[in-house]
């Protein structure tokens, strides 16, 4: 998700230009960090990606979402009954349900320049938190040709 943030000027804060976007807002990319996932074990690529276990361990590696310690302050007994609504399911109960896999989500704002890479990722076996990364794509070299 892309987030543009604006109304500096107003408030006094000044920030460098190289931070700028069309005047006086600035962009960020909103991003969830991820982990080794536990099923990858200790073995690493030679980027020191979490391999798959056999047999993807050829081509792919194993992410999970990373997880705060402590569950965000926004989650709060007085707050959380009015942000309920942002959540997905038809009942409160399955809007609770699904709050609570994101109450240790860890997020960061990050400017799009600093992207030097992607992932193609894909959740398995019907567990949204477990993702596999697929390394090298049959096609890329053709598409790497072309450029």
């Amino acid at each position: 998700m892309f987030v543009k943030v604006s109304g500096f000027e107003s408030t006094g804060i000044v920030l460098p230009r190289s931070l700028m976007f069309q005047g006086h807002s600035v962009v960020f990319a909103l991003v969830r960090w991820l982990s080794p996932h536990p099923d990858a074990g200790l073995t690493r690529d030679t980027t020191l990606r979490p391999v798959c276990p056999a047999p993807f361990d050829i081509n792919h590696a194993l992410w999970t979402f990373s997880k705060l310690r402590h569950r965000r302050t926004c989650f709060s007994d007085r707050l959380f009954p009015r942000q309920l609504g942002l959540f997905p399911g038809s009942t409160p109960t399955e809007r609770r349900a699904s709050a609570r896999l994101y109450e240790r989500a860890m997020y960061d704002l990050i400017q799009p320049a600093s992207f030097n890479q992607y992932m193609n990722c894909t959740s398995i076996d019907n567990d949204p938190s477990k993702l596999m990364e697929t390394i090298t794509l049959p096609f890329q070299d053709s598409l790497d040709r072309r450029r």
